[in-house]
């Protein structure tokens, strides 16, 4: 699957029920989501992450934030009760419209469309803390690797980047079974299925996620296993710091 793809699959999503395609709960098919829960879920989430990363990683700024994968702004929302600036990225134009419908925060929260396989809208150093959550997942792995490394590259010396992705399948199958899985829903079910979005699912051997990360000036903290795939994946959260190239040390506070 292709960026034009994913861009219009997640499209199709955001036009026919959003809220599930983002957390898709088995009981909230067909719009059943509140959205003061939904939103609430959210609120619960940064707050754990953040006090995860605090922890971690002591004296962290809060200038400015980025969510990664923001859909229609569900952990955007909080990050703004945090941080002086938060920028919520997406590949979808549609999600990104009822991110601005749903923002509570006026300029403080900016919600940008990227359909490009970089952050070039972004210069150098520019966060000080990344988030992306259930995002890395649904894009293949040649993408997944260019945005960790952009990830890297945005982010403030002594900053925080924090994202999920899963990392082994429990039972891959064959290897000619995974070429066939792949050849059919990157280019048989759009012609049989014309109109319904597909939600796939990749992932990233943890060994070769820390090799990326260091390779691009990142320095991993923390990798904890993570459930978000499960039970069809293993997957893991990931802590990154930014180390400056000149000494190789991490900077840390204000």
């Amino acid at each position: 699957m292709n960026l034009k793809a994913l861009r219009k699959h997640w499209d199709l999503f955001a036009s026919r029920d959003p809220l599930w395609a983002i957390l898709t709960h088995p009981d909230r098919t067909d719009s059943r989501w509140d959205k003061r829960e939904f939103f609430e879920t959210g609120v619960w989430e940064i707050g754990q992450s953040l006090a995860q990363v605090e922890a971690l990683i002591p004296g962290l700024r809060k200038r400015r934030a980025l969510d990664f994968g923001c859909g229609v702004g569900r952990l955007t929302q909080p990050l703004a009760q945090h941080f002086e600036e938060v920028y919520g990225v997406d590949i979808s134009a549609s999600m990104v419209k009822q991110a601005k419908d749903f923002n509570q925060h006026g300029d403080r929260c900016q919600y940008v469309v990227n359909q490009i396989d970089d952050l070039r809208i972004f210069p150098d150093g520019h966060f000080d803390f990344i988030y992306s959550n259930i995002t890395l997942q649904h894009m293949p792995p040649r993408y997944s690797r260019r945005y960790i490394a952009e990830f890297v590259r945005v982010l403030a010396p002594g900053g925080a980047l924090l994202f999920q992705l899963p990392s082994t399948a429990r039972d891959p199958g064959s290897r000619m079974g995974r070429v066939v899985r792949t050849f059919y829903y990157g280019f048989v079910w759009d012609l049989l299925h014309p109109g319904t979005p597909y939600m796939g699912m990749y992932g990233m051997p943890m060994d070769e996620v820390v090799r990326l990360v260091a390779s691009n000036g990142g320095r991993l903290i923390h990798a904890a296993p993570d459930p978000a795939a499960e039970p069809e994946w293993e997957g893991y959260r990931y802590l990154v710091t930014r180390i400056t190239p000149e000494s190789g040390v991490v900077l840390s506070g204000p």
